[in-house]
């Protein structure tokens, strides 16, 4: 049983009040509308209160969705590590939640970052802390610190978390190389000109985010 604090839908709402909707209306107030890239995102996510007109919010992910029946939601497939279908400062506002740590090594991070700095002057990356002691992908107790044969062995040994139990050692190595995790050093390595903040868990850092806002 994972602990009432540790939900993450609670810890989605709050960063959602807290970083994403202040950023949303300040644009608002700016330009009376609102142009949103989710990279990795899905409508789900934004089931939180929103201003009522003038917001639109591209959904892209690498596999295909289904498209959304609200008119406010444009289903994109792409490559978050190149979004060169759109232009320089095509949006307000970049949003991504929980997708750096898993497009790939880090020359793979670098090139979604050079995207989200890009295409908007506003941005709001979230990602898990490698050093806070709970897997938030497997909910284990510092697998991701584990030597890379010991977590194949977990993974295969049943399903955990959002993985399910790996059925070949090939699943296993997806599983295992599908996910780095990031620490606050290269989380501002990645994005210079953003301020970086953390949310905190028993006086530890379970997330990190970066976030730049217009003018800054």
């Amino acid at each position: 049983m994972i602990p009432r604090s540790f939900r993450r839908s609670q810890f989605r709402e709050e960063r959602f009040k807290t970083y994403v909707r202040p950023i949303i209306d300040a644009v608002m107030r700016t330009r009376g509308s609102c142009r949103i890239l989710d990279l990795g995102g899905d409508a789900d996510y934004w089931r939180f209160d929103l201003p009522a007109s003038g917001i639109d919010i591209w959904l892209l992910n690498i596999e295909a969705r289904e498209p959304s029946p609200d008119p406010r939601f444009h289903v994109v497939q792409g490559d978050a590590r190149d979004v060169s279908g759109f232009d320089d400062l095509s949006f307000d506002f970049v949003h991504s939640n929980s997708l750096i740590e898993h497009v790939g090594q880090w020359a793979d991070m670098k090139r979604v970052a050079a995207e989200i700095r890009r295409l908007a002057p506003n941005y709001y990356v979230q990602t898990p802390n490698f050093w806070f002691p709970l897997d938030p992908h497997s909910n284990a107790p510092m697998m991701h610190w584990l030597p890379q044969p010991l977590q194949r062995r977990l993974v295969s040994s049943k399903a955990r978390g959002f993985y399910a139990k790996a059925a070949s050692l090939d699943q296993a190595m997806r599983i295992v190389e599908g996910t780095s995790m990031l620490d606050r050093a290269q989380l501002a390595g990645l994005f210079p000109d953003a301020e970086i903040l953390t949310e905190d868990v028993f006086f530890l850092a379970k997330s990190l985010i970066a976030v730049r806002t217009e003018g800054r």
